[in-house]
């Protein structure tokens, strides 16, 4: 830690004094390493003196933009987009149902280990204890597959998990091999057994908070076999695994009979167990707390002992890491100025197609903006659709926290699910069923982790449910891996009255939305929506 101090954290801190600067030689550094690449030659990045040249040359980009390119590159091995050739992918949904790949380069892993040792280094100067006990950290798989070309794609929080230091791989809880199960219900009673046998964990840290809960809620619904297990040290699942790999994971499932007992003891006396009774040393919780997470906050809040902190995880994406937490205690997140080029658009500009870009100290505190990122590993000028909100100032640099998902798109649980692909899905079913709803709209519910489509029409099937859910699953990878392992819950369908449509728009207009230049948004979250769509549903 010490070493990190002086060699990461502090030199970072450094450059927030001047980030203007440091931004500067970072895009420098960035076109100058793609210059000769295909794209590069293509926009002129050889061209390129400054920002004021950048912004000017170069157009914001989405993922649909540069999938060419990246395919490309994979098949032809050749510099396309990337100077430097992908080691690995992350997959991630996209908007036409077909997956992102975004490109993982060597660079790109050094550069998030490095980010991880300065967000590491900021929990420590916080919470040095926690380092002393046990870590449950849970993550993705490193390698959830390979392309044709035999390139792996899977996901960085798993190849960093398992590329950690042997010190710190003797504190994890979880064999790496877990996360590689694909029958979600080993894979996470598996979870809770490795868990609820640790009596010594002072660090729980996973991305989004409905993971943790589900932890919890198997703990308690499996009790009496977890404890079972845990006396006789023999894990009671048969796993799609391979042999070799379910044979490593069950050698570090010990038998631990006076653990047991002490569970047995618990479980007798308070019927429901929570984190702080089966952890009592738990110091941190290190997970999303901003945009929809803060909704599963509370409930969280409840199974911990009152001396334990939940911390920000930081804003991240599969394409890149938006930012740091560098004060744990007070969740203060930093750009990461030391990986990314940072643009900003103000919410309202950009929704009414108003492109003001800002750089990153012509922010304003308490404003909202959408964010614009070049990355170093191909994404120029590249959208996202998040929305931030500066927060304050730490030294000269803004701090930020992510607010939600822009327009058009909805993330319950870490779906990502876009309105083009309800808009998908539920046509093709109107086909199907050669049918027309006159009127249709999905809200995402918050609390329940839930969605609800809503249709005008004067009869819906029950298998509607079903079969929207199949669909859905098909069009979006991540909805499909959420509602596998039960995070998200199942979609819904509910059939409203003829007058609900005109009602609905009417509602919008008296909001302020004008007759003229009304846009239905198909896909909203529900503080979002505060039309009572209740009040039109048939039989009520």
């Amino acid at each position: 830690m010490v070493w990190i101090k002086y060699f990461c954290f502090d030199p970072l801190i450094s450059k927030t004094k001047q980030p203007s600067k440091y931004q500067d030689l970072l895009l420098r550094s960035i076109l100058k390493a793609n210059k000769g690449t295909v794209y590069g030659k293509q926009l002129g990045l050889e061209r390129i003196n400054s920002y004021r040249d950048f912004s000017a040359t170069v157009n914001v980009h989405t993922y649909e933009d540069l999938r060419m390119l990246i395919e490309n590159q994979e098949i032809k091995k050749k510099p396309m987009l990337n100077a430097e050739q992908p080691i690995m992918y992350a997959q991630t949904s996209g908007t036409t149902g077909e997956p992102k790949y975004v490109p993982i380069l060597k660079s790109t892993v050094k550069n998030y280990k490095y980010s991880q040792n300065i967000f590491a280094y900021a929990q420590y100067s916080t919470f040095p204890d926690i380092f002393f006990g046990k870590i449950l950290a849970i993550v993705s798989p490193d390698i959830e597959g390979f392309l044709e070309t035999g390139t792996p794609f899977g996901s960085m929080s798993g190849f960093i998990y398992k590329s950690m230091p042997s010190i710190l791989h003797q504190r994890y809880v979880l064999p790496s091999e877990i996360f590689e199960i694909d029958n979600y219900d080993d894979k996470y009673y598996m979870i809770a057994a490795f868990a609820l046998a640790e009596s010594e964990i002072t660090m729980l840290a996973t991305a989004n908070p409905s993971t943790i809960l589900k932890i919890l809620h198997i703990i308690n619904e499996n009790s009496v076999q977890l404890i079972r297990d845990i006396q006789t040290g023999e894990l009671s699942v048969k796993s799609t695994l391979d042999c070799v790999k379910l044979s490593a994971i069950k050698r570090r499932f010990k038998r631990q009979p006076e653990r047991a007992n002490k569970l047995k003891f618990l479980v007798r006396e308070k019927g429901f167990i929570g984190f702080s009774d089966v952890w009592p040393n738990l110091r941190l919780v290190s997970t999303w707390t901003a945009g929809n997470c803060s909704v599963l906050l509370p409930s969280l809040r409840k199974q911990l002992a009152t001396n334990a902190v939940i911390s920000e995880m930081g804003y991240m994406a599969s394409e890149f890491r938006g930012s740091i937490t560098i004060d744990i205690a007070n969740n203060i997140q930093i750009p990461t100025i030391h990986e990314n080029f940072f643009e900003f658009v103000q919410r309202d500009d950009w929704e009414n197609n108003i492109f003001k870009f800002k750089r990153l100290t012509e922010v304003e505190k308490d404003a909202q903006y959408y964010i614009i990122v070049t990355t170093q590993n191909g994404l120029y000028r590249y959208f996202i659709n998040d929305i931030v909100e500066v927060t304050g100032w730490y030294n000269n640099t803004p701090t930020i926290r992510f607010v939600q998902k822009g327009r058009g798109v909805t993330n319950l649980t870490g779906e990502k699910l876009y309105e083009t692909q309800v808009t998908n899905a539920v046509m093709n079913m109107m086909e199907d069923m050669n049918t027309t709803f006159e009127f249709f709209i999905m809200i995402a519910h918050r609390e329940s982790s839930q969605y609800t489509l809503y249709v005008q029409h004067e009869n819906i099937e029950t298998r509607l449910e079903i079969e929207l859910d199949r669909r859905l699953c098909k069009l979006n990878i991540e909805y499909e891996n959420k509602r596998k392992s039960g995070r998200l819950g199942p979609v819904r369908v509910q059939c409203l009255g003829d007058k609900a449509a005109e009602e609905y728009k009417s509602h919008c207009i008296q909001k302020g939305q004008r007759e003229g230049q009304f846009k239905m948004v198909r896909l909203q979250y529900d503080n979002e929506c505060n039309f009572d769509f209740n009040r039109y549903i048939v039989g009520r």
